[in-house]
């Protein structure tokens, strides 16, 4: 199957949604596509045959200068560009579970070490972004920047999937959290493939704030892209995000025996990338180990 180069009519965000709904995204319910999307695409936003979850996904692309602008923001002023939906804001202290499958094909052209947003959880008003899942030289990622101030590990990039795994092939993602300000109440945990990844416990969130959920292709900081690869042009993105769904307990959004299992485990080691926005590639020295019980 072709999953690039294909041409796609321009696509009306209800017949996105009717795409979303049908694999039932329970509490997961899209808003719009951002306002921040380029208004110059043709189509950044999609639906696809190719899928894993019903018959159905969607598919997200971006190209060289497609960015858009707002009256008090410009992504073209600030070297973004983007091609996202974007969810109903939600209240904190409350459990959610999330489930995503993202597929970047197997030729995915990388715009690393330039930042490359894939999920963002962000405070609304006023905006802040709490946890990011990233596209790196080090692969799949999860940076959680909103957690206890001082703690030395809130910017760290854990490492989920390599690319050479995560290129070519359906990931599955489940993300379950207590957004609290209370380091008591508040975790985080990231299960990739049904192997737990994160387990973060502590303060996730800011005091009576809003969140809100936005997915695609959300580059940032593209002068690195061309400043180590040396080249003008940015290369066209393309992802696929199939099954996206949000349920208040993992049974709900899936079932007993899977939860059993995802909840049973535990994570042995993280692995953290130090990103650098002057690597042209992977060195090994910008991997380390940081033990469990640090991680919170």
């Amino acid at each position: 199957m072709i999953l690039s180069g294909n041409a796609y009519s321009e696509t009306k965000f209800s017949k996105i949604k009717k795409a979303l709904k049908e694999d039932r995204y329970g509490l997961a319910i899209p808003e719009n596509f951002h306002s921040l999307n380029s208004p110059k695409a043709k189509n950044p936003v999609s639906v696809s045959d190719f899928a894993i979850i019903g018959k159905k996904s969607i598919r997200f692309e971006s190209n060289h200068g497609e960015c858009g602008f707002e009256s008090n923001w410009s992504d073209c002023e600030n070297d973004r560009e983007r091609t996202e939906l974007y969810y109903k804001t939600k209240s904190p202290k409350k459990e959610i579970w999330y489930r995503f499958y993202i597929y970047l094909p197997k030729d995915y052209n990388s715009v690393a070490p330039a930042k490359m947003s894939l999920i963002q959880f962000s405070i609304v008003d006023p905006f802040a972004v709490l946890v990011m899942f990233n596209q790196t030289h080090a692969g799949l990622t999860f940076n959680r920047h909103f957690a206890v101030h001082g703690d030395p590990n809130e910017n760290a990039y854990i490492v989920l999937k390599p690319n050479e795994e995560l290129f070519g092939s359906w990931t599955e993602i489940i993300f379950n959290s207590n957004w609290h300000p209370d380091p008591v109440k508040g975790f985080m945990k990231v299960w990739i493939d049904g192997k737990l990844k994160v387990d973060f416990k502590g303060r996730s969130y800011g005091k009576g704030k809003k969140f809100s959920l936005r997915y695609g292709l959300y580059s940032s900081y593209l002068k690195n892209y061309r400043l180590t690869q040396v080249k003008e042009i940015h290369p066209q993105r393309i992802i696929y995000f199939d099954g996206v769904k949000a349920e208040k307990t993992c049974n709900k959004l899936l079932n007993k025996e899977i939860c059993q299992s995802l909840t049973s485990q535990t994570v042995s080691k993280y692995i953290n990338f130090m990103h650098g926005g002057n690597n042209k590639k992977l060195y090994d020295k910008d991997l380390s180990i940081i033990d469990p019980s640090s991680f919170r």
